[in-house]
């Protein structure tokens, strides 16, 4: 359980129950001996398909956010922090997660994984920031390597998995956040110059002209391709609020503008404009009255990033009453698989990254500064 520190609370007075689930379920995941793999029972995703599809690393990672606020805040002891985080990273660099087939240490060329690696270099830099350095030099590599493939490229967004061509402007956002974490935490320079050439590319080619939001995938693949999407918004902007804040916070007021809407007594972002007739997909989650699932949920992360109290205590109400509802489900046969879309790791690791970064009104990564 969490060490109580200077007679602080076990969790800050915001936090909800629904919060304090959350990590708990995290903490529990994050010590469960003998790491083998996510299963279905820890991912949605995997009721349906047998690959965790990335959403494994992209838990691991929220998981590390999470651990790191609550140091700051002094509600996880540097012991206990310090623990949690090399579980952390043990995981993600874990045969199961990880794409490469020998430890990664021993790979030459890192290739075109760069959704994995956008991922293990956010979760190193936030192990750098508590004092977690003994992966300085794999923190270093492949910052180096992330910087030298979006300049490589000439929309300036690398390449995210071997053999697929899309590239989605959300994850090069959380490439070069990852590159900031490592300059502030080591003060090198890697994500300068491909930040300045992607922030041109996405004004100049990736702009929507109705909305001024920023289009989702930089190669056009996709019948979506130039749509502004909810689930790419909310993740785009609360990487963005770091290297970017001034972007960040136009494409906030402009998400909120047209994206932002209620039903049946919930707030939440839609996934897709009112005008595109989007079907649901496995990365953005269910679609409910226009509402986007991990919309939403994502959508919390950027509202703290953006310092929007309103907004943020209006979604995190909204989150906690959908996700009462599925914690009061999921012990019922038939239902309890599609409730867990909003108690699984992965929901649960965002929620627990949400409930401080919340504590942390101003600037979420102020953390790294």
């Amino acid at each position: 359980m969490i060490t109580q520190l200077n007679n602080n609370p076990p969790y800050p007075n915001h936090e909800s129950k629904v919060g304090r689930l959350a990590w708990k379920r995290v903490e529990e995941f994050l010590k469960r001996p003998d790491f083998n793999g996510f299963t279905k029972d820890d991912l949605f995703i995997m009721n349906f398909i047998k690959k965790a599809w990335g959403q494994d690393i992209a838990a691991l990672s929220n998981m590390a956010e999470a651990i790191s606020l609550r140091h700051r805040h002094q509600h996880l002891d540097l012991v206990s922090a310090k623990s949690l985080m090399m579980a952390a990273i043990e995981r993600a660099l874990h045969k199961s997660v990880s794409p490469y087939r020998k430890n990664i240490s021993a790979i030459n060329d890192l290739g075109s994984h760069g959704y994995y690696l956008e991922h293990l270099n956010i979760i190193l830099g936030n192990a750098a920031s508590i004092g977690v350095i003994q992966y300085e030099n794999l923190n270093l590599r492949i910052s180096e390597h992330l910087s030298e493939q979006s300049l490589a490229q000439t929309n300036a967004h690398a390449p995210l998995m071997p053999h697929v061509k899309m590239r989605w402007s959300a994850d090069q956002a959380a490439i070069l956040h990852s590159l900031w974490m490592c300059d502030k935490n080591y003060k090198t320079d890697f994500h300068k110059k491909p930040s300045e050439r992607w922030l041109d590319h996405m004004k100049l080619n990736m702009t929507d002209e109705k909305t001024g939001l920023f289009q989702t995938e930089a190669m056009g693949i996709k019948q979506y391709s130039k749509q502004p999407r909810g689930c790419a918004l909310s993740y785009l902007i609360y990487y963005a609020s770091s290297f970017a804040p001034d972007v960040a916070q136009e494409q906030w007021r402009r998400y909120k503008e047209h994206m932002l809407i209620k039903k049946m007594g919930l707030l939440g972002f839609r996934e897709y404009l009112m005008a595109y007739e989007g079907k649901w997909t496995p990365d953005s989650g269910p679609i409910i009255g226009g509402i986007g699932v991990a919309a939403t949920g994502l959508g919390l992360k950027a509202a703290s990033s953006m310092s929007d109290e309103d907004v943020m205590a209006t979604l995190r109400g909204s989150l906690d009453s959908v996700i009462r509802i599925c914690q009061g489900v999921s012990f019922i046969p038939g239902i309890n698989v599609i409730a867990s879309i909003g108690t699984d790791i992965l929901a649960s690791s965002i929620l627990s990254a949400c409930s401080f970064a919340e504590a942390d009104i101003g600037n979420v990564n102020a953390q790294h500064a």
